[in-house]
């Protein structure tokens, strides 16, 4: 790539920028730094939510998949943060001689570490990917307990709300569950176990395979309780 044509691009990519300002295309919040550049393979848009360009500042830039085999990419769109942004290693930059380096592009299960070059100023097109690495990402392992809150958020929904309320205000055949006296989960999963719902108790028990009244006490306790 020849300097000249980077000095290029840049130019254009610079009056670009001048353009989107003076439609007021600027951004005034400060993204979330923690955000991962994103590819839409419905779309082929490529998302980078934070990149350091030189000469011209931090950009959000979309970028369309314009071209498959080899891969190539045309810029979409930019603006321009009008707050500070502190960079991170997830931010993407523009380097010398047009590379645009992604440290963090997650596809699948894996992150994928990228640079692409500049290889048409106008429009501006990058393209020669290289990928730098690959990791693999595993998954965060789901909380048993939110899990079960969850499944008894549904349950409570389903065989509680009709006598409680919705949000255990209480309601004329059941008492408020907010501020009840069981002041423990297990206090409040026996009572659901062996007496609830009133008149079909058998609706909603632990046993093999159901936790039913256990859910239903982790949602109570934890979100309805104050």
């Amino acid at each position: 790539m020849q300097i000249s044509t980077w000095i290029l691009a840049r130019t254009l990519f610079n009056t670009f920028l001048t353009g989107l300002v003076l439609m007021g295309a600027l951004l005034h919040a400060t993204p979330s730094l923690a955000a991962d550049a994103a590819f839409d393979s419905a779309t082929g848009v490529l998302t980078l939510p934070v990149v350091d360009v030189p000469g011209t500042g931090v950009v959000n830039a979309g970028l369309r998949l314009s071209k498959d085999n080899p891969i190539e990419f045309t810029l979409q769109s930019a603006q321009i943060y009008t707050t500070p942004v502190t960079l991170n290693d997830k931010s993407a930059r523009v380097r010398d001689g047009g590379v645009l380096y992604i440290p963090s592009l997650p596809v699948g299960s894996q992150l994928y570490e990228l640079n692409m070059t500049l290889i048409k100023p106008d429009p501006i097109t990058f393209g020669n990917l290289q990928v730098l690495g690959v990791t693999n990402v595993t998954p965060p392992t789901p909380d048993p307990l939110q899990l079960s809150i969850t499944a008894g958020e549904s349950r409570y929904s389903e065989l509680c709300a009709s006598c409680h309320g919705n949000n255990g205000e209480g309601a004329l055949l059941g008492p408020s569950l907010v501020s009840s006296g069981f002041n423990t989960v297990n206090t409040l999963r026996v009572k659901i176990n062996t007496t609830m719902p009133q008149n079909n108790s058998s609706a909603c028990v632990d046993n093999g395979s159901s936790t039913c009244a256990t859910d239903i006490a982790n949602f109570i306790f934890n979100r309805l309780q104050r």
